[in-house]
């Protein structure tokens, strides 16, 4: 009888050990994953400078449209998808590509699917977290120049980056209603479309910093917004037979957002 005893009252503590350490683990992330489980539709716009690495520059302007589904797990794993496309470009022919400026712009990357996977580590219960995430996404690479590269082969299956990166980001919750988050990542994105015509394949850097906002209005009600910047740098001058072609050297944007929590 004592035996039976002794082996309730452990099997007893063993399990209120497994449901307290489950719920301490829950704990540590659940104030933030009042944000950071939601999925949302954003719209947004930008403002860029474009350059060839010499006296000509122009600018452009683009707006788009982006789903992003966001999830902090239990165990601290958080991930984010994005999903974009531009609906609105706009700047001056590129004298690089004269037969092809105006057919599309300088900006290559027009839609694209994104992934961000990392850990969050807490640094003060339920106010300030910390993401360290790597990155991986397809990109569209279709623009003025990858039309001249290859213009007998350019198509949308074959035209494209594939970005591999890393980042953090910092997030500060200052209750239920109210979080923010100040992110920042560095990407390359390595060209896979093709060039028949002997021209160098537009690979790049891209550096963006990220200063959002997302507000919990009523139920699982959410209101977001986004402000940004970001840096670009080409690994090579992208010379035609017309001379250097324009590609993004820095852009600023934002996008408001509305989506649900879950």
């Amino acid at each position: 009888m004592r035996k039976i005893l002794i082996l309730s009252l452990t099997s007893l503590a063993t399990s209120v050990f497994a449901a307290t350490s489950t719920n301490s683990e829950s704990s540590s992330y659940s104030a933030f994953q009042q944000f950071d489980r939601q999925y949302s539709f954003g719209f947004g716009v930008t403002s860029g400078q474009l350059t060839n690495g010499s006296n000509n520059e122009a600018t452009n302007n683009t707006q788009f449209v982006n789903v992003e589904v966001e999830r902090l797990f239990n165990i601290g794993v958080w991930m984010d998808i994005n999903a974009y496309l531009l609906t609105y470009y706009s700047q001056v022919a590129d004298p690089a590509v004269p037969t092809l400026g105006v057919t599309t712009g300088s900006q290559a990357q027009f839609g694209g699917l994104n992934a961000k996977v990392g850990y969050a580590f807490p640094l003060l219960k339920d106010t300030l977290m910390i993401t360290p995430y790597a990155v991986l996404g397809r990109n569209v690479n279709l623009s003025s120049y990858s039309l001249a590269a290859a213009p007998s082969a350019a198509n949308l299956t074959q035209d494209y980056f594939w970005s591999v990166g890393g980042g953090a980001r910092l997030e500060y919750r200052l209750n239920s209603v109210f979080d923010f988050y100040l992110d920042q990542s560095a990407v390359y994105n390595a060209s896979q479309a093709p060039t028949t015509q002997g021209l160098p394949a537009n690979n790049n850097y891209a550096y963006t910093t990220t200063l959002g906002s997302k507000f919990n209005l009523y139920r699982n009600f959410q209101l977001g917004g986004q402000l940004f910047y970001t840096g670009n740098y080409f690994t090579q001058s992208l010379v035609t037979s017309s001379g250097t072609a324009l590609v993004p050297q820095s852009s600023v944007g934002g996008m408001i957002s509305v989506g649900l929590t879950y």
